[in-house]
This record gives C-alpha cells, structure tokens and sequence, in this order.
C-alpha cells in the first residue's frame, strides 16, 4: 500500500464522536479531505514550501532529477515519459506514487512497490469505468466540476466514484466552500489537488475541510425521521391477527 493510499484510507474513515462535553472541547477535528498541491517541472523547488503550508501531499511534473524534499507531504511524480523504466527511476528517487494519463503506456503499471493515479481528461462510458476497478488504482483525478455544480453534475460525479471504484481527487484553485467540499466529499472525493498559486490558501482551505459536518449525520437523522412512521402500526394494533 503507498503513503498516500494509506493517507486517504485514515481521512475517508469516519471518526467515533467523543464522549462527554470535555472530550469534545478538547478534540481537534481530523480533516476529512486531504490537500495536495500539484507542481510543474519549473515548480518543482516549492515541493518545500507546499508541504510546510499543510499539503498532504505534493506532485511533481519531471524526471527524477527534479523531486524536491517535500518535507512531511507525500511526494507524487507526474513522469515527462512515462514508460516503465521513469516509473522506476522515479521510485527509486522517492517517489510514492505516479501520476499517468490513459494514453500512457500500459508497461508502466507493471512497475511495483510504488502507486498509481489516474488522470481522467476525457469522458469514459459505463463499461470503461468499471474496468478502472481491475487496475488497483490508489485515485483517479478528475477535473474540477463545471459551476454551477448542478444535481446533474454531482450525479456524474458520484457515477465516476461507483463505477471506478476507486477514490477521486478533483482540481480546484483553492477557494471552494465547505458547502462544495462537503458535496464532493460525499460523492467519493478523497482530496483536492490546487496549484503552486494556491499554496498560501492551503490554511483557509484546511480550516474549510475540518468545517465540514461529520460524516453519516444526514443519514442518521434521516433514519430516526423514519422511526415514528414506521412504529405507527404498532402503536394503533394494525396486526394481522385483527384482521
């Protein structure tokens, strides 16, 4: 398993509330969504600074000559030729993940103890996306949802997420509100991947994510809303023994 499957495995897993009023004081939220920072191959020497700005993880775009410390953060590499051989200079040079097109070449996916994303540019149809499952992919990234983020587009989002089986991480320039993150969240969203311009936004967007209403709240309220509808019958002795 890679640092970063490992990383979106602990942020998806939902949190158990703490007990009692000082328990709750005390808790620091764990964010639910993991920032990462993507970096071209002119880019590459802010691996550090995205890191200390509270990245989870950091992509970078070259060959292995160009991965940077990045601190704490995950380090990711999008190969300038992503045959298998880059794949396994880029292990070797630390990387924990690679980034891959779907016109890279197949070989590439060959190479071990190191993980893979996905990047999606072109829509895929049903068959497509569930074939994505068979390749144990740790993300596929997605483009950042058209605005208004309509039902529509929230369904396509979700639909990407089921079918793929894999969880998604969606670009955004740093600024989306709790609202939105909480909506992407749960149509199968692990992280959002910003720029190097979005690097001094990475503490608002945090603060955002720790924001987010913890997971499963809806569903539980929605439940407990059923309850009383349901026990009706009982209460009024509709048994089929008074028939």
């Amino acid at each position: 398993m890679s640092k970063l499957s490992d990383h979106i495995r602990r942020a998806s897993k939902a949190e158990p509330a703490p007990f009692g009023f000082a328990a709750a004081a005390r808790r620091t939220p764990s964010p639910t969504l993991l920032t990462i920072v993507r970096l071209s191959a002119s880019e590459s020497g802010k691996a550090g600074e995205a890191a200390k700005g509270g990245a989870d993880a950091v992509i970078v775009a070259g060959d292995a000559g160009q991965l940077k410390d990045a601190g704490d953060a995950v380090l990711g590499a999008v190969p300038g030729k992503p045959d298998r051989k880059s794949v396994s200079a880029l292990r070797e040079a630390g990387a924990d993940f690679v980034v891959l097109s779907a016109d890279a070449p197949a070989e590439a996916m060959l190479e071990e103890k190191i993980g893979f994303v996905l990047e999606l540019r072109a829509e895929l149809d049903d068959t497509h996306l569930r074939l994505l499952s068979d390749l144990t992919l740790d993300a596929v990234i997605v483009p950042a949802p058209k605005s208004p983020f309509t039902v529509e587009r929230l369904l396509e989002l979700r639909r990407v997420a089921a079918l793929a089986r894999a969880p998604l991480l969606v670009e955004d320039d740093g600024s989306a509100d709790t609202a939105l993150l909480q909506l992407l969240r749960e149509s199968g969203v692990a992280g959002i991947v910003v720029g190097a311009g979005a690097i001094g936004k990475l503490g608002d967007l945090r603060e955002r994510i720790v924001a987010i209403p913890a997971r499963g709240k809806r569903r539980e309220e929605h439940a407990e809303a059923l309850v009383p509808a349901q026990a009706q019958g009982h209460e009024h002795g509709y048994d089929d023994d008074d028939d």
